[in-house]
């Protein structure tokens, strides 16, 4: 039971660009699924690399015997949202990657080169995951939160164009993720502040924000999960939606791989010990096979403990827990050598 509650979370809860002793306790007895980085835990000079890796190298070797490679992800998109320094690593300015870039021959080779370069820097500093591309459509010209952040403003060019990034990422052996669905650039508030209604009719979902979700899902072992609310779907937040995550993703859009949250400590998501606990319950029974908690270890330990004590009360439940850990632990079990940052195996 404890493997399985620690095998549902991604920790984000490094504070710096060292691993304290604290740190590798918890990841040695909690094992858990993996880390996200942020620009905390990277060195935001020509050292970033080196030290980036090394830090990796430590973290995977808090695995338990025979453990696959941890999970080390990274919202790394290329824009505004970039957690290796600029200076320092491929960036491909927001100019070239927001709408009117063009979708022709010519812009998406440039697009998968640059997706190619992002993966090849990735791996050299040990990350194996990159939460991107963004596929949501930017429909509504307030939602800053996604801003400049997207592909292009209809669903033909964010198609081809994160297709191609997507392309060029994964064929230097990092794995992508799609983000946010079903698609939350028709929100009127950022989801880091709090709750965001996105009122649309299905209609026009299936002719807009699904339709980049429908052409790639197949492309991918991992999809992000929005916090927005979509009424007209379900009355919970995507992440908690049995609706949108095993009726909308799983039996609809075909998707088999590992539907990971949007961070659970997000202004949508109840911030209250009890609340946010039991919003961490709902999420995993809902589909959610992996939990992403940025912030602080005792966050990652109070998921795990909310997960093991509805485990031990819920033969339902722990049926979950139990699919959601075998679904990643397959897809870290496909991270090789060359993935990890280490040579350890």
């Amino acid at each position: 039971m404890k493997q399985d509650a620690a095998s549902a979370i991604i920790a984000g809860a490094l504070e710096s660009t060292t691993l304290s002793q604290g740190e590798a306790a918890f990841f040695a007895s909690e094992a858990t699924a993996g880390i996200t980085l942020f620009r905390r835990n990277i060195p935001q000079d020509q050292n970033c690399y080196q030290a980036t890796a090394a830090l990796m190298g430590q973290l995977q070797a808090t695995r338990p015997a025979g453990a696959p490679p941890m999970i080390v992800a990274i919202d790394q998109e290329g824009g505004r949202v970039a957690r290796m320094p600029k200076a320092h690593f491929p960036d491909l300015g927001a100019a070239q990657r927001i709408a009117g870039s063009g979708s022709d021959s010519a812009c998406l080779a440039v697009l998968e080169s640059y997706g190619m370069e992002v993966g090849r820097a990735l791996i050299k500093a040990g990350v194996n995951v990159n939460f991107a591309p963004v596929l949501d459509i930017l429909t509504e010209p307030t939602n800053t939160a996604i801003g400049d952040r997207v592909f292009g403003l209809d669903p033909e060019s964010v198609c081809r164009r994160a297709g191609a990034f997507l392309d060029g990422l994964q064929g230097m052996g990092v794995f992508g993720c799609l983000k946010h669905f079903p698609g939350q650039g028709d929100a009127q508030v950022d989801t880091h502040a709090g709750s965001a209604v996105i009122d649309l009719p299905r209609s026009v979902l299936d002719k807009r924000e699904f339709i980049p979700f429908r052409a790639m899902v197949r492309r991918v072992k991992m999809v992000m999960i929005s916090h927005g609310i979509f009424p007209q779907l379900s009355r919970h937040e995507a992440s908690r939606s049995p609706e949108i995550i095993g009726g909308l993703l799983r039996q609809e859009f075909g998707f088999e791989g590992v539907v990971v949250s949007d961070d659970m400590t997000m202004g949508a998501i109840p911030q209250d010990e009890k609340q946010w606990q039991q919003a961490l319950v709902e999420a995993v029974m809902a589909g959610t096979d992996l939990l992403l908690i940025c912030r602080h270890i005792e966050r990652c330990r109070l998921a795990i403990e909310a997960l093991r004590a509805e485990s031990a009360k819920s033969p339902a439940f722990q049926n979950r827990l139990e699919s959601a850990a075998a679904r990643v632990m397959a897809l870290r079990g496909q991270l090789s050598l060359k993935h990890s940052g280490t040579e350890i195996s």
